[in-house]
């Protein structure tokens, strides 16, 4: 049996893929967990989801929380999937790597979420109503998905040239 150059090189870049698309995303959501989890007891018990022409909109800590931290396995989940396949296939061209970047980014913005809104509601009064929450937290959104877009095309594998259609 012989093994396919092209096949060993997929391998090895869909191997140094690896802890950028799973560990390093995995270590991200475990840190904000267990940073929500030590902060929690400073945090009150109701906090802003919605601002909006209409006021302000309270909800439960724990169930925004946790609507955070599960939608942002989401978008990791779709840019590992998606990049498997294309390194399968072979096709992790330019194309298909910005569509990965983008996915993951969107994961560890959902993350800066909710580093933005834990770390703007430390401390404050449980009787206080704040808002300061939804912008925050729209900050870490910024934050986290910039920082992960302008890093992750430096650290994925670099992508292959797109063949050019023959009828030209």
């Amino acid at each position: 049996m012989t093994v396919n150059s092209n096949t060993s090189g997929m391998t090895r870049v869909n191997t140094r893929a690896v802890p950028l698309l799973i560990v390093a995303p995995a270590c991200a959501l475990i840190v904000a967990v267990v940073l929500y989890l030590i902060l929690s007891p400073l945090i009150p018990s109701q906090i802003a989801r919605h601002v909006g022409p209409d006021g302000v909109g309270y909800s439960s800590t724990v169930l925004i929380m946790a609507v955070i931290f599960a939608a942002s396995i989401l978008p990791f989940l779709i840019g590992w999937v998606l990049a498997r396949g294309f390194f399968r296939d072979g096709h992790w061209f330019p194309t298909q790597k910005a569509v990965v970047v983008c996915f993951v980014s969107l994961g560890y913005g959902v993350i800066g979420v909710a580093l933005g809104t834990i770390l703007s509601t430390v401390d404050l009064d449980p009787t206080e109503v704040s808002g300061n929450s939804v912008a925050m937290g729209m900050l870490g959104f910024l934050l986290l998905f910039t920082a992960a877009v302008c890093t992750y095309p430096a650290l994925l594998p670099r992508a292959g040239h797109e063949p050019l259609p023959r009828e030209y």
